[in-house]
C-alpha cells in the first residue's frame, strides 16, 4: 500500500477539534489487492474529524542529492518503538533498489503543507487511495498534526480512503499513480463497466473545460460564468471529486460581491462554508472564514470592485 501524495490542498491554520472516534473504532486490515487498510467498526457523519495524528517521524525536503542520507540519519535517531513501526510500512517496486528506510518513506511519506516537511504517520499513511475517496486530511500547523475528515457519510465496517492525486482527467491521473507510486488504480470508479465509465470520462472532460475557461469567462460574462460553476458543481457532486468543490464556490462568491450582489454572495458563501466543512470539519478555519462572509459579504474587499448587477435569480 502506497500513501505517497501527488497533489495536496493547502495547509489549514485554524484548530481542529478533537476527533469523536477512539483509536479502537478505527483498525488496520489486510485488504484483497491493496497490502494495508484503515476500517471503521462505527459509522461516521460526513464533515467529522476521523482522527488527528502526530507524525511517527518528519524530514525535512531537501535537495534530491542529500534526501537519502538524510532520511537514514534522522531514522537513526529514533526510538526503537517507533523505528518498528516505521519498519512494518511497505515499500512501492518503484523504490526496489533503495535502502528499505529510503523506500518506505519516499513511498508513505506525505508533504506537511505549509512546513518544508516530510512526514510518516502510524495510522493516516495507511489509508489507501480511491478516487473517489470519502475522506481527506490536511496538515493543520497549529497543533502539529494530520487531521482527517469525513466527507460522505462512512458506514460501519467501510473501509476509509483518500484520493493521492486532484489531476482531473481519469488516465493522467492513474499514469500519474502508476509512474510516482507503481501500482495500477483498480478503485471502484475506474472499475466501472465501459459504458458507466466513458460516461464518466465525459463528465470530467466537461469539468476541466469549466475549470479551465472559468476564470476569463468570470470578467467577460459573469452570469455565464455563475450558470457554468453551477454545472461544474452538478459534476463533482455526481464524480464526488469534493477536492474543488470550495474553490469554485468561492470564484461564484468572488464574482458577486464584485457586482454588490448582496443575495447570492450570501447565497456562495454558504456553500462555501458547506464544502470547506466536508474537507477540513465545520471549525476549520476555511467553513469559518466562509460562514463570516455569509454573515457580512460587504467585508469582503472586492466589495463592489465592478459596480452593481443583480447576476443571477
Amino acid at each position: 500500500m502506497p500513501p505517497k501524495r501527488i497533489r495536496r490542498r493547502p495547509a489549514s491554520t485554524a484548530t481542529s477539534p478533537a476527533p469523536e472516534y477512539k483509536p479502537s473504532d478505527l483498525a488496520i486490515k489486510d485488504t484483497v489487492n491493496k497490502g494495508k487498510g484503515v476500517f471503521t467498526s462505527v459509522a461516521i457523519p460526513k464533515t467529522t474529524c476521523i482522527i488527528s495524528e502526530k507524525p511517527l517521524v518528519t524530514f525535512p525536503i531537501v535537495h534530491p542529492k542529500a534526501q537519502s542520507s538524510m532520511m537514514l540519519a534522522v531514522v537513526a535517531t529514533c526510538n526503537e518503538d517507533d523505528r518498528q513501526k516505521i519498519m512494518a510500512f511497505g515499500s512501492s517496486s518503484v523504490y526496489v533498489d533503495l535502502d528499505p528506510i529510503l523506500g518506505i518513506a519516499k513511498t508513505n511519506c506525505v508533504p506537511l503543507v505549509g512546513s518544508d516537511q516530510l512526514g510518516l504517520f502510524e495510522t493516516i499513511c495507511r489509508i489507501n487511495h480511491d478516487c473517489r475517496p470519502n475522506a481527506q486530511y490536511f496538515w493543520d500547523q497549529t497543533i502539529g498534526k494530520e487531521v482527517l475528515h469525513a466527507l460522505v457519510d462512512i458506514h460501519a465496517g467501510e473501509e476509509i480512503t483518500v484520493s493521492y492525486s486532484t489531476v482531473i482527467d481519469r488516465r493522467q491521473r492513474r499514469a500519474a499513480l502508476t509512474s510516482g507510486l507503481g501500482f495500477n488504480c483498480h478503485c471502484p470508479s475506474c472499475s466501472l463497466p465501459p459504458a458507466e465509465l466513458a460516461q464518466s470520462d465525459r463528465r470530467m472532460k466537461k469539468l476541466s473545460e469549466i475549470i479551465d475557461s472559468t476564470p476569463m469567462l468570470l470578467q467577460l460574462n459573469p452570469v455565464s460564468a455563475i450558470t457554468q460553476i453551477r454545472q461544474a458543481l452538478v459534476i463533482i457532486e455526481q464524480e464526488k471529486f469534493w477536492a474543488l468543490a470550495s474553490a469554485q464556490a468561492y470564484d461564484a462568491f468572488q464574482t458577486c460581491v464584485a457586482w454588490s450582489d448582496l443575495r447570492n454572495a450570501k447565497i456562495w458563501a454558504g456553500r462555501g462554508a458547506e464544502f470547506h466543512s466536508r474537507t477540513c470539519g465545520v471549525d476549520g478555519d476555511g467553513a469559518v472564514r466562509m460562514k463570516a462572509l455569509e454573515q457580512d459579504p460587504k467585508s469582503h474587499r472586492l466589495w463592489g470592485a465592478m459596480g452593481i448587477r443583480r447576476l443571477s435569480s
